[in-house]
C-alpha cells in the first residue's frame, strides 16, 4: 500500500471526473518523474493561471487477474462512470492475449483510487501521474488553453508557447482583474441581448500587451469532454467577422494620411450609389453633401464609398496591410486565424470594404489596428508573453493623422452613433459597427454581428477596448432596435468604466478637449 502514500495538492476543484474508456491496451504506465514537465503560467501580477499536480491513476495487469467479471463488478462499484459489461469484456480479452497493461481510471480522485486498491485484486496498481490544473477555470480558458490527459497541448498559450512552457514558468501580459471585468460585462450583455456568442479584447496601446481577452461561450479547462463543442472556439483570435462601420476608421485615417482628403473635404451623399447590380444606402440618410468629419460622425456608407474612391485602389490596400488587417498574427503567445479577404479588389469590393463588409478579421486584429490609429501611429502586433520588449513596430500614420483621428473618434461618441458608450467621464472615443451575418456564403436577413471599438482617454489614449456580440436581439430599453449603437456601445462603455479604475485612469471632465484648428473648421 506504500504506492498510495503520496501527497496530493488540493486546488479546490474536481480531479479526474472524466471516464476514460478509450485508452489503448498497449500503453504502459510512465512514472511521473519521466513525464514532460510544464512550467507554471502566471498573469502579469503573479496570479497563477496554470500549474501541475500529482494525481493517482489506476491500472491493471490483465494476465494476473483471476476473474475478469468479478473484478469488473468491483471496479464499477468504485467508478460508477465505467460500463461494467464493457470493462469485463476488455479485461477478459486482454487476459486471453496475455496483455500486461490496461488503464482502468486515469486521474482518479485519491479517495476512489484508495477504494480501488482495497479491492485487493492481484495485478491492480496505482500509478502517479502529472495533471495540468487551471485555477482560474473558465475565466482564462481560451487564453491559457489546455493540455489533454497525456499532457499534449491542445489550445491557447499552452499550445502556441509549448516550447517556452517546457523550459519553465511563463508570465503573461494578462491582468486577471481586467479579464474578470471583461468577462462579467460580456456575459451580462450576452444574456440581456440574447446573443449566441460574445468576444472582447482590452489592449494596452503603447506596448501591444493584451490585458484581457474573452470568448463566450467558453469551457472548463479542468474538465474538457468534447473537443468540438462550440465553446471551444476562441472567437477573439480564431473567429473572423465582418466588423461593419468600425472599418470606417481605417478608410478615413488612410485618406487623411495619404493627403487625398482633409476634414474640410466635401463628399456627395445626396443619393444611393449604384455599382453594377449593387446599391449602397445609408441607414439614416442625410441626403446632402457631407464634410469628411460628418461622413464619419454620421456613419455614412455613401460618403465612405466616396472617400475610398478619393483614396484610390492601391493606397487603400496598402493601408490595410500596414494595419495588419491582411494577414494573420502569429507570435508572442497568440496566433490568430487568417482574415477572410475579398476574392478580387475591384470597385465593388473597395466600396464595401470601406465600410466594413466583404472583409472579415478577428477582434484581436481590430484592436491592434485601432491602437495604431489613436496611439503614436505605429502598428504593434499584440502580445501575450510579458517577457522581453516589443520586437518591432511599423509606421502606419503621421502624427497629424493620429491627432485628427483622436478628435473624430471622440466626436462620434459626443455627437454621432456612439453616444451610449459615453459613461463614467473617461473621455471615450469610438465607433460601433453593425454587419449583416453571412451564412453559407449569403447574408441572412435579421442576423447581425455587432462590434464596437473604443479607446480612452482620448486626450492621450492608453487603452483600446473591442467588444462583439453575435446575433444580438432587441431588449427592453432599445425601442425594438438591435443595432450596435443600442447594445455594444453601452457594453463598451461599461467595460471602460469597470477597468479604468483598475488601470489607474481617473475620470475627466465631460467636456471634450478643444479641437485642433483644422478639425474645428470642419465641425462648425
Amino acid at each position: 500500500m506504500t504506492m498510495i502514500a503520496i501527497a496530493f495538492v488540493v486546488v479546490g476543484l474536481r480531479l479526474g471526473e472524466v471516464a476514460l474508456s478509450g485508452e489503448t491496451e498497449t500503453e504502459t504506465p510512465r512514472p511521473a518523474d519521466e513525464a514532460p514537465v510544464r512550467g507554471e503560467v502566471f498573469d502579469r501580477h503573479g496570479t497563477m493561471l496554470a500549474t501541475t499536480v500529482l494525481v493517482p491513476s489506476v491500472w491493471v495487469n490483465p494476465s494476473d487477474v483471476r476473474d475478469p467479471a468479478t473484478l469488473a463488478e468491483e471496479l464499477s462499484a468504485v467508478f460508477p462512470e465505467l460500463d461494467q459489461a464493457e470493462l469485463a469484456r476488455r479485461l477478459a480479452s486482454a487476459k486471453r492475449r496475455d496483455r500486461q497493461f490496461l488503464w482502468i481510471r486515469r486521474h482518479a480522485p485519491p479517495s476512489r483510487a484508495e477504494a480501488a486498491m482495497r479491492i485487493g485484486s492481484p495485478g491492480l496498481y496505482i500509478q502517479e501521474e502529472r495533471r495540468r490544473v487551471y485555477p482560474q477555470g473558465r475565466l482564462t480558458s481560451h487564453v491559457v488553453g489546455y493540455v489533454n490527459i497525456d499532457g499534449v497541448p491542445q489550445a491557447g498559450v499552452e499550445r502556441v508557447s509549448d516550447r517556452s512552457i517546457r523550459k519553465g514558468p511563463l508570465q503573461l501580459t494578462l491582468d486577471i482583474r481586467v479579464q474578470n471585468v471583461l468577462r462579467n460585462r460580456l456575459q451580462a450583455a450576452m444574456e440581456r441581448f440574447q446573443a449566441v456568442a460574445a468576444a472582447g479584447v482590452v489592449l494596452e496601446i503603447g506596448s501591444g500587451d493584451v490585458l484581457a481577452q474573452v470568448s463566450l461561450p467558453d469551457f472548463d479547462p479542468n474538465d474538457v469532454r468534447v473537443a468540438d463543442d462550440p465553446g471551444m472556439l476562441d472567437l477573439g483570435t480564431q473567429g473572423v467577422f465582418e466588423m461593419g462601420s468600425t472599418f470606417k476608421t481605417f478608410t478615413i485615417a488612410a485618406a487623411l494620411d495619404a493627403g487625398r482628403a482633409n476634414v474640410n473635404s466635401n463628399f456627395d451623399a445626396t443619393e444611393p450609389i449604384k455599382i453594377g447590380r449593387y446599391t449602397i444606402n445609408d441607414y439614416h440618410p442625410e441626403e446632402r453633401w457631407l464634410r469628411l468629419s460628418e461622413v464619419f460622425v454620421h456613419s455614412s456608407n455613401i460618403g465612405m464609398v466616396r472617400v475610398a474612391e478619393a483614396l484610390g485602389k492601391e493606397q487603400h490596400w496598402d493601408y490595410l496591410g500596414r494595419l495588419g488587417l491582411l494577414s494573420d498574427i502569429d507570435g508572442s503567445g497568440l496566433r490568430t486565424a487568417h482574415p477572410r479577404l475579398p476574392d478580387a479588389w475591384g470597385k465593388v469590393q473597395r466600396a464595401t470594404v470601406s465600410f466594413g463588409h466583404g472583409i472579415a478579421v478577428s477582434p484581436m486584429h481590430l484592436a491592434a489596428a485601432v491602437a495604431a490609429v489613436v496611439g503614436d501611429g505605429q502598428y504593434r502586433a499584440p502580445r501575450l508573453l510579458l517577457a522581453g520588449s516589443q520586437e518591432h513596430s511599423t509606421a502606419a500614420f503621421r502624427p497629424s493623422t493620429v491627432r485628427q483621428m483622436r478628435m473624430l473618434l471622440r466626436q462620434v461618441v459626443l455627437h454621432g452613433t456612439a453616444g451610449l458608450s459615453d459613461v463614467g467621464n473617461y473621455e471615450i472615443g469610438g465607433t460601433p459597427g453593425t454587419a449583416q451575418k453571412g451564412v453559407e456564403g449569403r447574408y441572412r436577413l435579421g442576423a447581425r454581428t455587432n462590434s464596437f471599438v473604443a479607446a480612452f482617454p482620448m486626450s492621450a489614449p492608453r487603452y483600446v477596448v473591442v467588444v462583439l456580440l453575435d446575433e444580438p436581439k432587441a431588449a427592453p430599453g432599445t425601442h425594438g432596435f438591435a443595432t450596435a449603437g443600442w447594445n455594444v456601445a453601452p457594453l463598451a462603455g461599461s467595460v471602460v468604466a469597470g477597468v479604468a479604475p483598475l488601470l489607474g485612469v481617473p475620470p475627466v471632465p465631460v467636456e471634450p478637449p478643444a479641437p485642433d484648428a483644422v478639425t474645428q473648421v470642419a465641425l462648425r
